[in-house]
């Protein structure tokens, strides 16, 4: 770690879960009560899938904003870095358990197993809380303001991309054990790699070893060599694709600094509901659009949001040029 990060494979998963620092989260609510939950990913790699027991959960907010239309979800997927904003109901007195449940994969056995972490107990009292807010809370809301923000860029939501970034990994120095380990793993590779599966590859491998790339699909350049300028108010469509055939791909969440933008559309799907964010998961073999509100002058990263790979070669910078009177340059 002196020279370069260690874990750079996969990043540094760690082995104790923590809410709020501590290992044990605990919290009390009434028999009945709406609870607002902020939620943030604090941790370098692991991508969570958080729900509290069987309590429904309504969809808010994201990054940067609300959704156009709250939608109700079963658990809430996080990446390092994202943030979301959820309204739990807790309908029955008991504890109801706040737990990350995934499907794991073991890649030596080759085998997946489902597995449950217990983060922390909400106590729901039986007693009722002082203001009773079920009513507002079965309705689900359509938030006009959201989408008259976003009406003035649905224009350009299904134009052809600007720019194109292809992310891989490049291979120089690991040892040849690890190499061999890793062409078998690459028979298959899940989307998401939820849990360290490959702790003893994942700790002897370093930066010095690999270069995790984000390319410009245009010009062949990576990491560091890509000179992106806008003007500010442009609006610029990204495309992110992650290379399946890397030598061993993974997930990346990306994050753009100082700027907000919205996934348009996954796999040329296009996404109907839409929020303002600042960090997305790019699953293995996924492509996403992002469309991006250049708003805010400056020298700015954009990189994965798993330390180890950022550290590893995985962020570039772009410059929004200031207009003289701060408004839209064009797009």
């Amino acid at each position: 770690g002196v020279e370069g990060p260690a874990f750079a494979l996969m990043g540094r998963f760690g082995n104790v879960m923590l809410v709020n620092g501590e290992p044990a989260y605990k919290a009390t609510a009434k028999k009945g009560e709406v609870v607002r939950y902020y939620l943030t990913n604090a941790s370098n790699t692991r991508i969570m899938n958080l729900a509290f027991g069987n309590a429904k959960m309504k969809l808010v907010a994201t990054d940067a904003g609300k959704f156009e239309h709250e939608i109700w979800v079963k658990s809430i997927v996080i990446a390092p870095a994202e943030r979301y904003v959820v309204d739990v109901r807790f309908e029955t007195a008991g504890p109801i358990a706040f737990t990350n449940a995934i499907q794991a994969v073991d890649h030596m056995l080759g085998e997946f197993y489902p597995h449950t972490d217990t983060l922390g107990v909400v106590t729901v009292e039986a007693s009722a809380p002082a203001q009773d807010y079920a009513a507002q809370y079965a309705k689900l809301r359509d938030n006009a303001d959201v989408t008259a923000d976003i009406a003035r860029f649905r224009a350009a939501i299904n134009k052809e991309p600007d720019h194109q970034l292809d992310l891989a990994l490049r291979i120089s120095e690991l040892p040849m054990p690890i190499m061999q380990l890793l062409s078998v793993d690459t028979i298959y590779s899940p989307p998401i790699e939820w849990n360290d599966a490959m702790p003893d590859m994942n700790y002897l491998a370093s930066s010095r070893g690999l270069t995790w790339i984000m390319r410009d699909h245009a010009t062949g350049k990576e990491n560091a060599d890509i000179k992106w300028e806008f003007n500010q108010g442009d609006i610029v469509k990204i495309r992110v694709f992650n290379d399946p055939h890397t030598f061993h791909p993974m997930q990346h969440p990306i994050h753009l600094h100082g700027q907000r933008f919205l996934v348009v559309a996954r796999d040329g799907v296009p996404v109907k509901n839409l929020a303002w964010k600042d960090t997305a998961i790019i699953p293995v073999g996924t492509t996403v659009d992002f469309l991006v509100d250049l708003s805010n002058p400056g020298e700015w990263m954009l990189h994965c949001h798993i330390s180890e790979h950022m550290h590893s070669g995985m962020m570039m910078s772009f410059t929004v040029k200031p207009t003289s009177a701060g408004g839209r340059a064009g797009s």
